[in-house]
């Protein structure tokens, strides 16, 4: 079987609500089907057919195609399978996030796993501002740059990055370490076309946060080093 996939056909005037898109939310639903849904669960919203070409048949994995940073809320309350965005995401990419994962070939805008409670979400790009905002559980890795307030109100999880963050003050610096686990968890992304293959370290930067709210999360930076 190959992918479900929707292939944004042109800029839209509006952000365009993308949180039915997902494989819990898609099962046993035909393509005519599919393309025949409101994209808000109102009468008068726009229909998945106006915005994309939908094409494949595994439910399981979706792929967004030609997508930019109009696509708001990839992946909202997903609780199983896998997403891979071929481009740009808008806001709230993995926001509530139950389970599966999400893999984003660009940039991603503000709020990356907001509320997020398991799962991983993996960013080759760039995450704008309040990545991991209020993140309950999960891992999210941005191998690019992130954004303000990264971690912002975070009350457990992993946020995994390669360069620092300008961190707020909440956020308290332990140290340089060794971590075993990231054996694990670098050896889980082999099966996933990501940048983050190329993390060859196991020593990392661990900032606790967010302290305001209990400190139990966590923000990792790889001490490098990347193989060329």
């Amino acid at each position: 079987m190959t992918a479900l996939t929707f292939t944004l056909k042109a800029n839209a005037a509006l952000q365009i609500d993308c949180r039915l898109l997902t494989p819990n939310n898609l099962a046993d639903l035909t393509i005519a089907e599919i393309e025949n849904l409101n994209l808000l669960h109102t009468k008068n919203s726009a229909k998945i057919g106006d915005y994309f070409d939908v094409s494949g048949s595994d439910i399981n994995h979706i792929i967004f195609k030609n997508s930019n940073q109009q696509l708001d809320f990839i992946g909202h309350k997903m609780t199983l399978g896998q997403i891979t965005i071929e481009g740009d995401c808008g806001n709230f990419l993995g926001s509530q996030m139950r389970g599966g994962r999400i893999i984003c070939h660009g940039n991603a805008n503000d709020r990356v796993g907001d509320q997020m409670r398991r799962g991983l979400i993996l960013i080759d790009g760039n995450a704008n501002e309040y990545c991991g905002s209020r993140m309950i559980a999960g891992t999210i890795g941005v191998y690019g740059n992130v954004g303000r307030y990264v971690g912002f109100a975070m009350k457990r999880g992993t946020i995994l990055l390669t360069k620092t963050p300008q961190l707020h003050a909440t956020f308290q610096d332990c140290g340089t370490h060794t971590l075993p686990f990231l054996a694990l968890l670098f050896k889980s992304f082999k099966a996933i076309t990501t940048e983050f293959n190329s993390i060859n370290s196991l020593r990392a930067q661990r900032y606790a946060g967010d302290i305001a709210c209990n400190g139990n999360g966590e923000i990792l930076v790889s001490a490098n080093q990347v193989v060329n």
